[in-house]
């Protein structure tokens, strides 16, 4: 972490939030039998652009924290979407849905998915280059 600027270290640590949450995710999914690629994927995205970010020089690398961001946000939007039935069944006090899963592992994750956005976002905002 020595001689990374402001903006490679938070990118870091979104993407170290982004693992908490993807592995938060993955225990879920196999606790109530809920896996979704496609979640899993966008999470595992968003952790390859936020390192790609520090490891890479390239030009091209610029964008790879916006894009680390892009993917956290696909992917809580996604997982969001996909628990509905969650949020109708035990915000209602009913089981219509035949949900899987508590609200507090949802918004365990859906937290963590914010906290990696916010700190992305601000590496976005700062320079690459040292001062």
């Amino acid at each position: 972490m020595k001689g990374k600027s402001i903006s490679e270290k938070l990118s870091l640590i979104s993407a170290g939030i982004s693992a908490v949450t993807l592995i938060s995710f993955c225990i879920y999914g196999l606790v109530y039998n809920y896996m979704d690629i496609a979640v899993t994927l966008s999470f595992a995205f968003s952790i390859v652009c936020g390192v790609g970010y520090v490891i890479l020089k390239k030009k091209l690398s610029e964008v790879l924290n916006l894009l680390q961001v892009i993917g956290m946000a696909w992917g809580m939007g996604l997982f969001f979407l996909n628990s509905y039935p969650v949020w109708a069944d035990r915000l209602n006090g009913i089981d219509m849905y035949g949900s899987r899963g508590t609200l507090l592992p949802v918004i365990t994750i859906i937290v963590l998915c914010l906290g990696a956005e916010v700190v992305g976002i601000i590496s976005c905002f700062t320079r690459k280059e040292k001062a």
